[in-house]
């Protein structure tokens, strides 16, 4: 995968996902105290998506046979730990009148989960 291809798709993918997350803030009156929470996961899952295209780009040119597993492994445990962090965080430092900020962050966490394991398993076969 191109790293053209890979950026196309991570934008219509980042804006059908800002479009969902204002469609919810805007059908949910009590999920708009959570806006920022949208904007901030956005950001975080678009810089990680772009961290593991590159090292999954890096790891095929691997002569380690094992470094794609491992970095799928490490990605998968890695981006589990960073969102209860992100969410034990924001729940500390907000203190949230209601726990609709769990919904607004796991529809991001699911869309880019999903486009995570799409371009990774496209990455898988070009090896």
């Amino acid at each position: 995968m191109s790293p053209q291809r890979f950026f196309k798709v991570l934008a219509a993918v980042t804006a059908g996902t800002a479009a969902l997350l204002a469609l919810l803030h805007l059908l949910v009156p009590a999920a708009r105290e959570h806006w920022g929470l949208s904007i901030i996961t956005l950001l975080v899952f678009v810089l990680l998506n772009v961290g593991l295209f590159y090292a999954g780009k890096s790891t095929n040119r691997s002569t380690n046979r094992m470094a794609f597993s491992g970095l799928i492994s490490a990605s998968v445990f890695g981006k589990m730990v960073l969102a209860l962090a992100m969410l034990f965080v924001y729940r500390e430092v907000t203190q949230p009148t209601n726990q609709w900020f769990v919904a607004v962050f796991l529809l991001a966490y699911v869309v880019y989960t999903i486009f995570e394991v799409w371009f990774m398993t496209i990455l898988a076969k070009e090896k």
